[in-house]
């Protein structure tokens, strides 16, 4: 069996296999049974050319040959009429009825001799011998082809429906392969020497039509172009690398071996290794290629919007991830600009919270229970606001919601949702092109909103922790505070000692590198640590002389019974810890416990050399202040004995700094009465 018969057996599988696929798939539209009786006739037209064909008899290929006239003037109609339903086009009475009394005509006149009048064996196979009517039923077939062509581009130019425009585009396309393959089988029967390729036509016709049918989102005809440029690009290169090696092997074993069957054996061998191992590399780097080419400065921006998520799927500070969503959305879209609106924690109103472009926000916020963010709940594809068919609520928003899209020129919505729960909603104002977004574009937004709203969620969660946490912090400052003053109104005389030790700790401990959160504690114990002498009587505490050993061991009781009154609350950072250590020293002298070394912990450490510190250069009951010098001196001598020498260097770095809050130690301190 040859091509002559292959081919129309190919078109008779591939319009069943598609009218099976209408049938199960295809929308309820009022076009679908027109488009089914259309591909019906495609499968007549292939079956009767079969038949024809492979009859014996000229007499029996007559008969089918009428047929083959009958299914491809039934085509061409029912074609007709699938573009009027398709497209709710009104046509002129006059040409309505006519194409349909041309269509009942020419039914009439096919039996007879006046269209086809016999059969004739061509160079190719059989032929049909025109009849004086002939150019009557040809003109009759194309008439309402092209009727159909003109209604499917007049409603493309006037349709602001993006994807009913590249479904058209995709019908059109078909048309035209489908009119040069029509048209090269008549061209036999007036003589000229060209094999009829209608059937080829009519299969590649059908398959996009189809596709066109069965899939509303399509992408555009560019995608289609840059994707079979990349495949071509590579199988081309494919094929000259290999071709030049069959033909090379060819020529250096022509003698051992028949070229024929050594380019069989090769080829056979390699064509699984070649698929495999070098065409899909070799398809991602011509694919590259091309679209640089199509997209040129959008190229980047496209790319960085595609690995956004990837790149920003660890971030989770809410205005970093919305700064740089609007931007590469801005960027990659080519719009004039680009708004994030999220809710409001109290209201759950949606106000913007970021945007990037030519056109400032103002008053671009809408209600919880406005329509706009009502039918946004229910988007999960993006919509553009003039598709009012696509989301028949967005046609029914209020003027004042209408009045706010307008003045921000918005044009396409994108419902940012986790599971049922709309986290965020992008806008994005018209394109710097004027042009419409395609569908491609939209398809990439609504890939990148999935992940985007999950991020966004997690950052709020984050963000509402963070203020949560806050709260807590500053309600636990105030008691820490309060704890540390009612202290020192037990001792007056050294007043301002537990700020003075918290803010020189917290200087240390920054100086050392450690990080804020761990700052943050050995401040909290620094305004504690002396809370333990609330126990101590207030005559000791002002006692102006020596101190004997009873008073003294009173006095040292003060860092256990801190940690006793701090020991049930439960502190982030070892507070309670550090302030029943802060007198303990490296060689053990130190007290309550006598620790050293690698047992004392180091916010300890730092807390008891801030306290050294700051009593030698403060006034005390028995003596007068020593001065800052002192203390340093105190401290760089004992480095490595009594105290940490890491804390020690530290403070000697302060120490350099002349607006260091240890410098401020050297101001004179004033005494309270």
């Amino acid at each position: 069996m040859n091509d002559y018969l292959i081919i129309p057996l190919v078109e008779i599988t591939l319009t069943m296999v598609l009218l099976v696929a209408l049938a199960v798939r295809g929308k309820q539209h009022a076009a679908r049974r027109p488009f089914f009786l259309f591909l019906f006739s495609m499968s007549l037209w292939g079956t009767f050319i079969f038949l024809m064909r492979s009859s014996s008899s000229m007499t029996t290929a007559l008969l089918w040959e009428r047929f083959v006239f009958v299914a491809i003037l039934s085509g061409a109609f029912f074609f007709y009429r699938f573009t009027v339903s398709l497209t709710s086009a009104k046509p002129r009475k006059t040409v309505f009825y006519a194409v349909h009394a041309l269509y009942i005509t020419c039914i009439a006149l096919i039996p007879t001799n006046l269209i086809v009048s016999g059969m004739q064996t061509m160079w190719y196979g059989k032929a049909p011998i025109i009849g004086p009517l002939f150019a009557g039923y040809v003109a009759s077939a194309y008439a309402p082809l092209v009727l159909g062509l003109i209604t499917l581009v007049k409603h493309g130019r006037r349709s602001i429906n993006m994807d009913e425009r590249i479904r058209g585009q995709y019908i059109i396309a078909g048309m035209i392969v489908m009119f040069i393959g029509g048209t090269t089988d008549y061209l036999p029967a007036l003589g000229i020497s060209m094999y009829p390729l209608g059937i080829v036509g009519n299969i590649v016709f059908c398959a996009l039509a189809t596709v066109a049918m069965l899939r509303y989102d399509l992408l555009e005809m560019k995608v289609m172009l840059r994707k079979s440029i990349a495949y071509a690009l590579a199988g081309l290169l494919l094929l000259s690398v290999f071709g030049g090696l069959i033909f090379l092997l060819s020529s250096v074993f022509e003698t051992a071996l028949s070229p024929i069957s050594l380019t069989i054996t090769f080829v056979s061998v390699l064509i699984t290794i070649i698929a495999i191992t070098l065409f899909q590399p070799m398809l991602p780097i011509f694919q590259s290629i091309v679209d640089r080419w199509f997209f040129r400065e959008r190229y980047d921006h496209l790319q960085t919007l595609k690995r956004f998520t990837a790149e920003t799927k660890h971030i989770i500070d809410i205005d970093q991830l919305a700064s740089s969503l609007v931007t590469s959305v801005a960027n990659g879209m080519q719009s004039r600009s680009t708004f994030l609106l999220l809710p409001s924690p109290k209201t759950g109103d949606f106000t913007t919270h970021s945007y990037y472009g030519q056109t400032q926000p103002g008053d671009l916020s809408f209600k919880a229970s406005s329509l706009l963010t009502l039918t946004m709940k229910d988007q999960d594809y993006p919509v553009d606001i003039n598709d009012t068919d696509v989301s028949p609520t967005l046609s029914v928003l209020t003027d004042n919601e209408k009045a706010v899209l307008a003045r921000n020129r918005i044009e396409l919505l994108v419902s940012l949702k986790t599971d049922d729960n709309l986290v965020g909603i992008l806008l994005l104002s018209s394109k710097l092109s004027n042009q419409r977004y395609s569908p491609e574009d939209r398809h990439l937004l609504q890939r990148i909103s999935g992940a985007v709203a999950i991020g966004i969620d997690n950052a709020l969660a984050y963000e509402n922790i963070q203020q949560k946490h806050g709260e807590l912090l500053e309600a636990m400052d105030g008691i820490i505070h309060a704890m540390s003053l009612v202290v020192e109104t037990r001792d007056p005389y050294t007043a301002g000692h537990q700020q003075r030790v918290a803010d020189l700790a917290a200087s240390i401990a920054r100086t050392m590198g450690l990080p804020e959160w761990d700052v943050r504690g050995i401040q909290v114990a620094g305004l504690l640590h002396d809370v333990g002498k609330l126990s101590v009587p207030a005559e000791i505490l002002s006692k102006p002389g020596r101190l004997n050993k009873t008073e003294f061991d009173i006095i040292k009781s003060h860092s256990k019974v801190s940690y006793n009154i701090l020991e049930l609350i439960e502190f982030p950072w070892p507070v309670k810890e550090a302030v029943l250590q802060h007198h303990e020293r490296l060689d053990g002298s130190g007290y309550p416990d006598g620790l050293t070394s690698d047992d004392i912990i180091l916010d300890a450490k730092i807390l008891g050399v801030a306290d050294v510190i700051e009593a030698i250069s403060s006034h005390r009951p028995y003596r007068p202040a020593l001065g800052l010098d002192y203390a340093m001196k105190e401290i760089i001598e004992k480095k490595g004995i009594l105290y940490d020498p890491k804390v020690v260097d530290a403070c000697m770095e302060l120490y350099e700094d002349e607006a260091s809050v240890l410098r401020q130690l050297q101001m004179p301190v004033a005494v309270t009465s």
